[in-house]
């Protein structure tokens, strides 16, 4: 499917300030110039020259093709598509990742609707378990997330499809998450607190957990690896794998691409990995793992009860997890105790079920004698 779209007046959308500052930020040196409503910045690499000169005022008649031929300067000099350049000046503050899958019936620019609604599926999917590993690191990820990571999910958005087996963007803005709120952060915040963001957090995770997957697989340690060696840091959970092996790996023949584009005004705490490409061949042993981690969930039950007593660093800034009380009833129709210690996430959501004696979901596994623990591998509000 070839369709046509009017690039300059995409341009017409980009925000002078914010291209002012991407081209300083890469380098470009701003010229002292009389003329009014322009800033000039220029660029020398070896023997050539590039400048560009950037309207200041949107009130200008030719704003939109102006920008456009900045546009088209910058695309020149970091050699990159139009089309490129202008979906990461419309979004200067966001990681942008990239999906690309390949199988023997797809065209370029099309896909069957089935496999369309797949990929967008799973790669929210596979977005949503990242952020769940950094927030909650688990094995496998049940319930509902929190809510101030589903709003950074929710905040997310799919970009313009781009010619060439099928290729679709997230943009992911730079936000963060302080005290259970999503908060969207600006151009203007201090550059390590945008690099330390969840969204930055999380962009390079996604890609990091896809290489370590990629070279498990090649030297048969897959399962080791998801374990992080203890680390819960480095913990790959099956939702992820499980997301991964569904977007475009599960077709014989099939190949996919993710790469990642660092939002350029953000140059801390990335990662030397920016693509991963993996075959249909890395299929079945990533399938085969997420089959085996299902069947452990066989050794797990529901709990249902209410939060007798609450337990925590007082000090909300500091607090990282918390432990409840949980009284449910047994098999045998007794009333059970059971200490149950939560993430903060988790935990938060406990609070407020507490303060108002609404039910909760606790899934694990129950042990002990006379004192008695859940190992919690799942929690939600029972509504």
């Amino acid at each position: 499917m070839i369709y046509s779209v009017d690039f300059a007046e995409m341009a017409g959308k980009i925000s002078y300030i914010d291209v002012s500052k991407f081209l300083h930020d890469l380098g470009w040196q701003e010229a002292i110039t009389k003329r009014k409503n322009v800033k000039i910045f220029q660029y020398t690499e070896k023997d050539l020259f590039f400048q560009a000169d950037i309207p200041t005022s949107r009130d200008l008649a030719d704003y939109n093709s102006a920008m456009y031929r900045v546009v088209e300067t910058i695309a020149q000099v970091i050699r990159k598509s139009v089309e490129q350049v202008l979906l990461e000046l419309l979004n200067p503050l966001s990681d942008i990742i990239r999906v690309r899958i390949k199988y023997d019936k797809i065209e370029s620019g099309n896909i069957f609707v089935e496999d369309a609604i797949n990929l967008y599926e799973n790669t929210k999917r596979l977005l949503l378990a990242t952020a769940m590993d950094i927030r909650s690191p688990r094995l496998i990820h049940l319930g509902r997330p929190d809510t101030a990571t589903q709003e950074f999910i929710s905040n997310c958005r799919f970009g313009q499809t781009e010619i060439g087996s099928y290729v679709i963007s997230v943009i992911c803005p730079i936000a963060d998450i302080e005290n259970g709120k999503y908060i969207q952060m600006s151009l203007f915040n201090e550059e390590e607190d945008n690099a330390n963001s969840l969204t930055r957090r999380v962009t390079s995770k996604l890609i990091s957990s896809l290489q370590k997957v990629k070279e498990a697989v090649d030297t048969g340690s897959l399962e080791d690896v998801i374990l992080g060696d203890g680390d819960s840091s480095e913990l790959i959970s099956s939702s992820f794998l499980e997301a991964l092996s569904n977007i475009g790996i599960n077709k014989s023949g099939s190949k996919m691409d993710i790469s990642i584009k660092w939002a350029p005004t953000i140059k801390l705490n990335t990662i030397d990995i920016d693509n991963v490409s993996l075959t249909h061949d890395y299929y079945e042993p990533i399938n085969t793992l997420v089959k085996k981690m299902k069947n452990k969930l066989d050794d797990e039950k529901t709990y249902i009860g209410k939060i007798s007593k609450l337990d925590s660093n007082p000090d909300a800034e500091k607090r990282s997890a918390g432990t409840i009380s949980l009284v449910f009833i047994g098999e045998d129709q007794k009333k059970i105790t059971a200490r149950v210690s939560l993430p903060k996430e988790y935990y938060d959501q406990a609070i407020e079920a507490h303060r108002y004696g609404q039910y909760v979901k606790v899934i694990g596994r129950l042990s002990g004698q006379k004192s008695k623990n859940i190992e919690c591998v799942g929690f939600e509000l029972d509504n």
